[in-house]
This record gives structure tokens, C-alpha cells and sequence, in this order.
């Protein structure tokens, strides 16, 4: 028995069936109704977006007897010739096969003659930027001195540029678009419907997703499919034909990042290569998953663009939740620059390598997250003072109860987190040394002491608890924020660490610090900064830290460029030589 593939069966007849191509067809159609047929015409776009379609439909409009509206009727004995590819006077051929200069000389010889049994002769020539050089001179020819009943249809998929400007300028350039995956989903579905075949409404979307554009590489894939599951067709059976990799295990992977988790993670790509699974396939869904998070993380709903069901976009938007906007943004820019790593001989180590860096990166977040987390609320009791020139006298552990309460663990836990930190933070402070902290109390000891406080920034610092008195209250850390600097070049090197997607706005501003107000000065096109709520709330909390106070945010008009001082020059010589 004989069978037709899909691709072919849905091959569109009319321009009304062709998908995603409006601007073109609207365009041809016009040009039929009203008489104006150009003699040559340049069909430009990437595979399986209907290209040598349209010019199929093209040579049965100019040719057809009974045409409606520009449309061929499909039902005379012209239009039956050609959609079985009998009608002599339409001829079609590759010029990946035909590329000599006696290909063309027939094909001028074969343009002289009348049609036979049509209006026009069409000559249909695809992948024409495999014509060779003595070939386009020889087709220049008959694009100079057209006759009245040809009509060329040139079809590439290469960059039109590339083809001598000399035909360029004798033809009509139509681009053909890559087709949107909602116009790929309603097609498949329709295409499903119509073949009495059931499905889960899934699968269309993944199908859609992997053609990338190409409607005749997802009705391929749609064919194989069907072939495989039959009458039903499950999202399984997509996931075993193509081989793409499922939701559940990128977001795992991203997951694990999020909860710097790296051996789960690990566990996870390990498992999908071991299933067959391709290292290029898993960093494709990575990215993808990535891009979905990104653009939900910024919508704040679901984007009208993103084909996800209900439970993808729930799973999604809820890791997205344990996740900064700037976390999301570094993990999918770092994957995209590392493409050439993939590709390369050692895949596999590639991907565990990226994986390893993406946990890096997650490890970059704000100081106040980590140690909340280190410490568990237990160290926010415990208040520390040093004194400034004064010798601090040793303090019993019932005289700070606090203190006491604190376990060793969390005191060598708080130490590797801070020691972390100043690394974060760079040596800003040049000759400033920070004192040595002393070791924590041993349990159970009398003897022990516990270590000197710090005063909070803005309170002289003075002896905490001398022997005799009354612990003295003091305000938590919380209470009073440590003053970390004071001037403005100071604050955006700490933005680097805590925003970078505001530091890299910063950058291209003028930042001053004056009388108690954050100054930013803005440029037209950074109008957006004060009127974007997020950043304006990140803005007063991140200056609010850094000077140990409230700060007023003030934006300003730029009336010039950013200046440039002495101090920036300095700072960025230092910072890459390490100095």
C-alpha cells in the first residue's frame, strides 16, 4: 500500500492555507488580482517555512482558468497538473544539482518557447546560491530581456547578500519568517483532529519547540510519532522519539544550584547521560528552562509568548521564587558564552565543569542571606563591642548570657562566612587592618572568656560589662547596620557584589554622595531607573546598608556625559592588577 507523509499531504494548495506567512501572501495575491506579476522573484528563508509552497501556488494562480480572488480553484485540468507535478510548463529544479553554465543554457532555450497548456511559464529554481558564477551570468541574460510569459522564482536559504547585486536588483525580494511555535501548535493540532488521532495536549509544544521554526520538520516529527504511539499520543512517546530531555530534570539541575546542592547535581546529569541522553541536548533544555525562568521571574505572570500548560508554569514560577532576577541572568548568560565547550571533544566534562561554575555563581549573594542562614537567628543575641585604644577586661560567661548560649560551631561557621565576605569585598579599605577575632569560649569552662564586642557605628566605644556591674543592653547589629563607607565610587563597587544588574546601570551614570542624599544623574535614556519601583526599593535598601543609615535617593538630569576622575582611572588599574 502506498502511503503519503503528512508534510506532503499538508502541503498547502492555496495561499490561504499557507502558515505564518501573512505579509508575503496578502502581497502576491494583490499582485495577481490587480495584473501586477512581476517576472522574477527571490524567495528567502530558513527551511520548512513554505517557501517553494508559494511558488507552487504561485504557478497554479497565473495559470489557472477559474481563479477566485487570486486564489487557484485546485479543480481545473491546469491546477490538477501541477499539484501532481505533470504541467510541462512549470518545471522545477536544484541548483545544488544544476549549477553548470549548460543547465542554464538549456533552461534559456526552454524559456523561448510559448506554454503549452498555461498562461505563463514558471520556472521554479530552489537552493539557488549553489549556482555557480557562469550560471548567474547566463541567467542574467533572461532577467535583462524577460519575456511576457516567464516567470523565475528564485529560492534560497542563504543570505540573499551573497548573491550577485546584478540579480538582486532585476528580482522582488520576499523574506520568509521563521514559523511562531503557537501557528506550529494550532497546525499539529489540526493536523491531529483531522487524522482522527488522540493526544495530550503537551506534546505539541515540544514538537513545536524542537522544529525551531521549520512547520515541515514538525510535521516530520509529527509523522514519526504517530507511527510510534498510534493512535494515542502521549508526551512520553515524544520524549522517547526525539529525545528530548524532560522539564523535571533541568529544573532539578537548577534546582540544585538554587540550594547549592552540586552532588545532586551532578547525580542528575550523571543519570541523564547514562539514559543516552547527548551533553548538547542536556545544556539545549538547560537553556531553555533558563530562558522560561528569566522571562516569568520578569513578566511577574505568565508571558503570552511562552507555550507552557498550567503545571509547568506553577513548577517554574515557584523555583523562581528561591532565585534573584541577577542569579537567573548570570546562570543563563554564563551557559551561553560556554556553547563552543560543548561542542567540543570532551562534552560530558564540559557540562559537569559548567554545572560546577553555575554553583559558584549561586554562591555570590548577599552576605545577610548566608549568614542568617549560618547562624539560625542565634548569633543576632549576642552583642559584640571593641574598645578603640582601651584595653578590654575579660568577661565570665554567666556575665553574658548570650554568649554562652552560642555554640562553638557557629562561631567557627560565622568566621569562615565573614573571612568569605571580606574576600567578596576586595581590600577598598588599603592600610585599614581588621583585628584578629579571638577564639570562642569553651563550654562548661569558668575560665573562658568570650570575645571583645564591637560597638555599633555611631556610639563611643567603651568597656562592655566591667566586673561589678550590670550587663549593659545593648542594640542588636540589626538595630544599628554597620557603615561600610562614604563615598560614592566606594558604594558602587559594593553594588557589584550585592546588585550587579544595578551596578551595571550605575557604570554608564554619574553617582554622587552629598549632604546625606545618593545623587543619580540621568541620562533620557536611563529615564527608566526612577520610574522602575524594583530598582528605586533595591536602591535605598543597598544604600541603607552600605552607609549605615537612611539616605535620601535623589535623581537629577544629566547635562553632559559622565565625567571622568583621576580616582576612577586609579581604582580600575588596581583592580586589574590586584593591587
Amino acid at each position: 500500500m502506498n502511503y503519503t507523509v503528512i508534510a506532503r499531504r499538508w502541503r498547502p494548495k492555496t495561499f490561504e492555507d499557507v502558515v505564518g506567512q501573512g505579509h508575503i501572501v496578502k502581497t502576491i495575491r494583490n499582485a495577481i488580482r490587480h495584473g501586477r506579476i512581476a517576472h522574477g522573484y527571490l524567495f528567502y528563508g530558513p527551511r520548512g517555512c513554505g517557501k517553494t509552497s508559494v511558488a507552487r501556488i504561485l504557478a497554479k494562480a497565473v495559470n489557472c482558468s477559474q481563479p477566485v480572488d487570486g486564489e487557484p480553484c485546485n479543480k481545473c485540468p491546469t491546477c490538477t497538473a501541477i499539484n501532481s507535478g505533470g504541467l510541462v510548463d512549470v518545471v522545477e529544479m536544484d541548483a545544488a544539482t544544476y549549477t553548470g553554465i549548460d543547465d542554464v543554457r538549456e533552461l534559456r532555450e526552454t524559456a523561448r518557447y510559448s506554454p503549452l497548456e498555461g498562461s505563463y511559464r514558471v520556472f521554479i529554481i530552489d537552493e539557488a546560491h549553489r549556482l555557480s558564477k557562469n550560471a548567474w551570468d547566463g541567467l542574467l541574460k533572461i532577467l535583462e530581456e524577460p519575456s511576457s510569459h516567464v516567470i523565475f522564482v528564485l529560492a534560497t536559504t542563504a543570505d540573499p547578500n551573497n548573491l550577485p547585486q546584478t540579480i538582486l536588483s532585476r528580482v522582488q525580494r520576499f523574506d520568509f519568517r521563521r514559523i511562531r511555535e503557537a501557528d506550529i501548535v494550532l497546525q499539529l493540532r489540526k493536523i491531529c483532529d483531522a487524522e482522527g488521532i488522540k493526544y495530550d495536549e503537551k506534546i505539541f509544544s515540544l514538537i513545536a519547540r524542537e522544529a525551531d521554526g521549520s512547520l515541515r520538520d514538525a510535521e516530520s516529527l509529527l509523522d514519526q510519532i504517530i507511527t510510534y504511539g498510534g493512535d494515542y499520543i502521549a508526551e512520553k512517546d515524544v520524549l522517547d522519539v526525539i529525545g528530548l530531555v524532560e522539564g523535571a530534570l533541568t529544573l532539578g539541575i537548577i534546582r540544585a544550584v538554587s540550594e547549592q546542592d552540586p552532588k545532586k547535581g551532578l547525580e542528575l546529569i550523571e543519570g541523564a547521560i547514562e539514559r543516552g541522553y547527548e551533553a548538547s541536548q542536556i545544556y539545549k533544555a538547560l537553556v531553555n528552562s533558563l530562558r522560561s525562568l528569566l522571562l516569568i521571574k520578569l513578566w511577574g505572570e505568565k508571558p503570552p509568548f511562552l507555550i507552557l500548560d498550567e503545571g509547568e508554569f506553577s513548577e517554574l514560577s515557584g523555583l523562581g521564587d528561591s532565585l534573584e532576577y541577577y542569579e537567573i541572568q548570570n546562570m543563563l548568560n554564563y551557559l551561553l558564552r560556554a556553547e563552543d565547550l560543548i561542542g567540543g571533544p570532551f562534552p560530558k566534562i564540559a557540562l559537569e565543569v559548567l554545572f560546577i561554575n553555575l554553583y559558584n555563581l549561586s554562591r555570590l549573594r548577599d552576605v545577610e542571606k548566608v549568614m542568617s542562614r549560618v547562624t539560625s537567628g542565634t548569633t543576632s543575641s549576642v552583642t559584640s563591642s571593641v574598645t578603640s585604644g582601651v584595653d578590654t577586661t575579660p568577661v565570665s560567661p554567666h556575665d553574658n548570657e548570650a554568649a554562652r548560649e552560642l555554640p562553638s560551631e557557629a562561631h567557627t561557621q560565622v568566621r569562615k562566612e565573614v573571612r568569605r565576605e571580606g574576600a567578596r569585598e576586595g581590600t577598598k579599605e588599603g592600610a585599614k587592618k581588621t583585628p584578629a577575632e579571638p577564639p570562642a569560649p569553651e563550654k562548661n569552662n569558668p575560665s573562658a572568656t568570650v570575645p571583645p564586642a564591637v560597638a555599633p557605628s555611631g556610639i563611643s566605644p567603651s568597656v562592655v560589662n566591667p566586673p561589678g556591674a550590670k550587663p549593659k543592653e545593648e542594640p542588636s547589629p540589626s538595630a544599628a547596620p554597620r557603615q561600610r563607607g562614604t563615598t560614592a565610587s566606594e558604594f558602587l563597587e559594593y553594588l557589584k557584589v550585592k546588585s550587579p544588574f544595578i551596578s551595571s546601570v550605575l557604570e554608564s551614570l554619574e553617582v554622587r554622595v552629598e549632604d546625606g542624599k545618593l545623587i543619580i544623574l540621568l541620562d533620557k535614556q536611563y529615564s527608566f531607573v526612577k520610574q522602575d519601583n524594583n530598582i528605586v526599593n533595591e536602591l535605598k535598601k543597598r544604600a541603607a546598608q552600605f552607609f549605615g543609615k537612611e539616605v535620601t535617593l535623589q535623581f537629577s538630569e544629566a547635562n553632559g556625559p559622565k565625567e571622568e576622575t583621576l580616582d576612577d582611572y586609579v581604582k580600575e588599574a588596581k583592580s586589574l592588577f590586584n593591587l
